[in-house]
């Protein structure tokens, strides 16, 4: 695959904490691609957070805002960091579908509740312990899996993430 606009973009998908958009920003800067984490789009482009936006609209709310600037992204950028529940919104999920190169980064429980405790910038992880987190988690699981060209351990340090990436895009 060559990487540039006119390919479908990578997208990064998985669980919050897993490092999509650090990922996201290191593939992009790498390969001189343009790149995009849809909550910062979407915060600037609402111009309020997103636990603002959770608590004026709810979740509902805020994964109908969420698709709408996720189809908008797609159009954009080359690379794309989504939410960790961007799932969670059939449209969002059946959307996604149509898009190859969709790249799950998974890591072990414990690290991401070391990733995301007393992020106050997550408003699914406010105040949840370790099991309510690991229900939340083992509940878009199967959502992940469903639309993933390739599922990856985020566990790793950012450069064999990278390199992991790359091959399948370029020999997979």
């Amino acid at each position: 695959m060559l990487l540039n606009k006119k390919n479908s973009p990578i997208i990064l998908i998985g669980f919050m904490g897993t490092g999509k958009s650090t990922i996201g920003e290191y593939l992009s800067l790498e390969k001189q691609l343009s790149f995009i984490d849809l909550d910062v789009y979407i915060e600037i482009k609402e111009n309020k957070t997103i636990p603002e936006i959770f608590e004026e609209v709810g979740e509902t709310g805020f994964r109908k805002i969420e698709y709408n600037y996720l189809t908008e992204c797609t159009k954009k950028y080359d690379v794309i960091a989504t939410g960790g529940g961007v799932i969670e919104y059939i449209e969002s999920l059946n959307y996604l579908k149509q898009y190859k190169y969709i790249f799950w980064l998974d890591c072990d429980i414990d690290v991401i509740v070391k990733r995301v405790t007393n992020d106050k910038h997550r408003p699914n992880a406010i105040d949840k312990s370790k099991k309510q987190l690991n229900n939340l988690y083992l509940s878009r699981i199967s959502r992940y899996n469903e639309i993933a060209f390739m599922k990856v351990n985020s566990d790793k340090t950012i450069r064999e993430i990278y390199n992991e990436i790359i091959n399948y895009l370029t020999c997979g």
